[in-house]
């Protein structure tokens, strides 16, 4: 009984050792490169941090239109700079392309941009601001 209790307290000071070696050893590791951690207040990181708050709702003012005439495309950013500047674009063959409409942030984030459809067919259309953009409506043109 007495050889058991002397190996096992052998082995738990042991462990303890190491334990305390690696310990130690992580500490100055993270103490020696403070420069690993972010620094939250600098620009870059606020600004990546701002960036994701960013959105766009729309409404568009009628989901079916002739071919020629325009539809209204009116909604309400949050968290993009009051006169930023927004950007329609439509899908054309799987990929969004901007069309020649845009319009700029008004007070409260609010906008309103009109859009001449001359394609027959169905018009997926979005806001766009930079990577930010809205949902898509559907704006059937006949």
């Amino acid at each position: 009984m007495g050889t058991t209790t002397k190996a096992y307290r052998l082995r738990t000071t042991v462990i303890g050792a190491a334990c305390a070696a690696l310990l130690a050893g992580g500490a100055g590791t993270a103490i020696a490169a403070p420069s690993a951690v972010p620094d939250l207040h600098s620009a870059t990181v606020a600004t990546a941090v701002a960036k994701t708050h960013e959105s766009i709702g729309v409404k568009a003012s009628a989901k079916s239109v002739r071919a020629g005439q325009t539809v209204t495309l009116s909604g309400r950013t949050h968290g993009i700079k009051m006169g930023s500047k927004l950007t329609v674009q439509h899908l054309h063959k799987g990929k969004w392309t901007t069309l020649h409409a845009n319009t700029r942030t008004k007070h409260g984030g609010y906008y309103s941009v009109r859009v001449k459809l001359d394609t027959k067919g169905k018009e997926m259309l979005r806001v766009a601001h930079g990577h930010t953009h809205s949902a898509p409506v559907t704006v059937r043109v006949h």
